[in-house]
């Protein structure tokens, strides 16, 4: 969409606004306040989005220099290297009024050095004491418009939002946000050329929740919710999104040490990024000056990563297994379509939604459930528009769930950790004796624990035809598909199909070849009659250890 606004500065845009569910410390506050915008008033520093806050409590001026190490701390490593960094920022200052710390955060830019930026300016918010343990955050404030500068310094778009609510609560004992509110709304990015591609949404919330579970274990949400949003493109079209809603879930979180362990891990991986750099760099020089061997340039580039380095990150990966008992995401939009310059709609998509859970993550044994479906899905294709089967065939609604169960979690967690320093390492050697070293173990682990594999009802349903699915299946390695098991599958309206294709087949190669599927699939069948007295057309499909599949007793084999 546009020469600015490409996939890598949605990229960058996605990075500022993304929200975490165990938020690492008081300067992750800027990665959301990135991306709000307040009234032209605001800019000038004469307004802010207020929250009401807790009791006003005496501070100590002294704390504010400790706060504003503790935010540039963070923002050392959130940043990351110098050489690789997206976001920036300048200076940061803290000041101590009668009741709460004004924080400023000076520079803020987003985007690789050398390469155009989005300028976001400086971002402003106060810190409330609340008690003994945290503070209240509240009273954001920042440019009205956020311009992208070039690399030459010439302004090629900008992106606008309102902030509508803003507040937050931080633990100093946890070092994290327990709640976070954000609303915004009116956002607009623009693109100066005149053939730019331009986004619009009518608003969007982020949040965060906590739940206290008792001896040190919190359950976690963070929600995030786009509305009324329009994309276009350089041709004139535009996608439109009614609205997207992402969703998560962490359980039986043990939060201190989850934050603590998490802050070494984005340590060692700023410092593992920053000596990767080097090492390549390095490389380049040397190959710039020719003092290089001939076997070189075919080498495997170097890492940069040290042994201790390597061995640090195995244990912290061991580490962090236990620190969660669940994971879960769920992400569910509404009303998705694209329209071209002439107002004709190719594609449009009633509801679509993805979810996936990880549960027993703390447990011997751990489950993963993956979920999809969609509904009113039409596709007005001109290359398809003269073929009526297509409509009628065309799988308007579905739903796939899969369950996997019997997952190991803890020896899992125990291989990964145990092997991953030699899977690092820079000398090819070890790392691709290490992968296979790895992958005899985790067979002999599932061969030993075998996960089962369940396929809940799922189908999918078009105009004249509906497939239902469900099965059961154990993950064996030793197999030569990796499964053994069976899925049960029942097809309504199989008939009128046949119908409709062999009518189309007059005119229509493609129809013609649908007929012969169907007639192999009508072959195979075992017909019974529905609850409601129509034929149902059933098919079981087996996979044995050897690899053959079968169904209804006929082996695929050869056909």
């Amino acid at each position: 969409m546009g020469r600015w606004w490409n996939s890598d500065r949605a990229a960058t845009f996605g990075l500022v606004c993304k929200g975490s569910l165990a938020a690492g410390s008081v300067a992750a506050m800027l990665l959301l306040a990135a991306c709000g915008d307040k009234e032209d008033e605001q800019a000038s520093g004469s307004g802010n989005a207020t929250e009401t806050a807790a009791p006003a409590a005496a501070i100590d001026p002294a704390q504010a220099p400790i706060i504003q190490k503790a935010i540039e701390d963070y923002l050392q490593v959130a940043e990351g290297p110098a050489e690789q960094r997206i976001l920036h920022h300048g200076a940061v200052k803290v000041t101590a009024g009668s009741d709460a710390f004004d924080v400023s955060i000076e520079g803020v830019r987003v985007g690789p050095d050398g390469e155009g930026n989005l300028d976001v300016g400086t971002i402003g918010y106060r810190l409330t004491p609340k008690g003994t343990d945290g503070y209240i955050a509240s009273n954001l404030t920042h440019a009205g418009s956020m311009p992208f500068k070039e690399k030459d310094g010439k302004e090629s778009g900008a992106l606008t939002f309102t902030t509508k609510a803003f507040s937050g609560e931080w633990s100093s004992s946890l070092q994290t946000f327990l709640a976070l509110d954000w609303q915004a709304a009116d956002l607009v990015a623009k693109d100066n050329a005149p053939d730019g591609g331009n986004f619009s949404a009518k608003g969007l919330t982020a949040k965060i929740a906590s739940t206290d579970k008792g001896s040190g274990l919190f359950d976690q949400t963070g929600a995030f919710e786009l509305t009324d949003f329009v994309g276009k493109d350089t041709t004139g079209g535009s996608f439109t999104l009614a609205k997207l809603d992402l969703s998560g879930l962490m359980t039986a979180i043990k939060l201190k040490e989850y934050v603590a362990k998490t802050r070494e891990m984005q340590t060692l991986m700023g410092e593992i990024a920053d000596a990767t750099a080097k090492a390549e760099a390095a490389a380049a020089a040397a190959s710039a000056s020719g003092n290089t061997t001939p076997t070189e340039p075919t080498a495997e580039p170097a890492t940069g990563i040290s042994d201790a380095q390597a061995a640090k990150l195995g244990t912290l990966i061991k580490d962090m297994s236990g620190l969660i008992g669940g994971v879960k995401y769920d992400v569910a939009f509404s009303e998705a379509g694209f329209k071209n310059k002439d107002g004709s709609e190719p594609f449009h998509l009633g509801q679509g939604a993805f979810n996936i859970a990880f549960d027993g993550l703390d447990k011997e044994k751990a489950a993963v459930n993956l979920g999809l479906s969609h509904d009113k899905l039409v596709i007005n294709d001109p290359d398809l528009a003269g073929d009526p089967l297509f409509a009628k065939l065309l799988p308007a609604s579905g739903k796939l769930d899969l369950n996997l169960t019997e997952v190991p979690s803890k020896e899992l967690w125990q291989l990964v950790g145990d092997n991953f320093p030699n899977l690092v390492t820079a000398d090819p050697a070890r790392s691709d004796a290490a992968a296979g070293v790895m992958f005899i173990a985790l067979q002999q682990l599932l061969q030993k624990a075998p996960m089962k594999l369940a396929v809940a009802p799922s189908g999918l349903t078009s105009e004249v035809m509906k497939l239902d699915a469900t099965g059961n299946f154990d993950v064996k390695p030793e197999a030569t598909l990796g499964v053994i098991g069976a899925l049960d599958i029942a097809l309504y309206g199989l008939d009128e199909a046949m119908k409709l294709a062999n009518e189309a087949a007059q005119s229509s190669p493609n129809a013609a070849q649908i007929v012969g599927g169907l007639a192999m699939i009508q072959s195979m069948a075992k017909r019974e009659a529905g609850s409601d007295g129509k034929p149902v057309d059933k098919l079981k499909l087996e996979v044995d250890a050897a690899g053959d599949a079968k169904v209804n007793g006929m082996s695929l084999s050869g056909m």
